[in-house]
């Protein structure tokens, strides 16, 4: 009996699943945010502006969670730097990769002498 008892107990407990399901960064419109993350830092890189996770959560209206995982992907996959702020997280700054400039500098390049010719 008190078996049953816990088993009826746990099964209403963990009818739900234990969180609440958060939206990974790169499913649905994920890869349009990274889009949009990366082209926020280019332009405010561009102004000559550093730009901290916080900028980017209030710039694309997303979570500080999503914001947060969507750039240490970028970061693991090379396309941008964080600099850590030990602090405050949220206040770590934001780069383009060496990279990723380089490759701006190259489709702009490319597209100067398109519209030249």
């Amino acid at each position: 009996m008190r078996f049953r008892t816990l088993a009826a107990r746990l099964a209403r407990i963990f009818k739900t699943p234990p969180c609440r399901s958060v939206d990974p960064p790169l499913r649905e419109s994920g890869i349009t945010l990274a889009a949009l993350m990366i082209e926020a830092i280019r332009q405010r890189e561009a102004e000559g502006c550093t730009t901290t996770l916080r900028q980017l959560h209030c710039l694309l209206d997303i979570s500080q969670p999503t914001a947060l995982r969507l750039a240490h992907l970028l970061a693991r996959e090379g396309v941008v730097r964080i600099e850590e702020n030990l602090s405050d997280r949220f206040e770590s700054a934001i780069c383009l990769s060496p990279g990723t400039r380089d490759l701006f500098s190259e489709m702009r390049y490319a597209n100067n002498a398109d519209s030249v010719a």
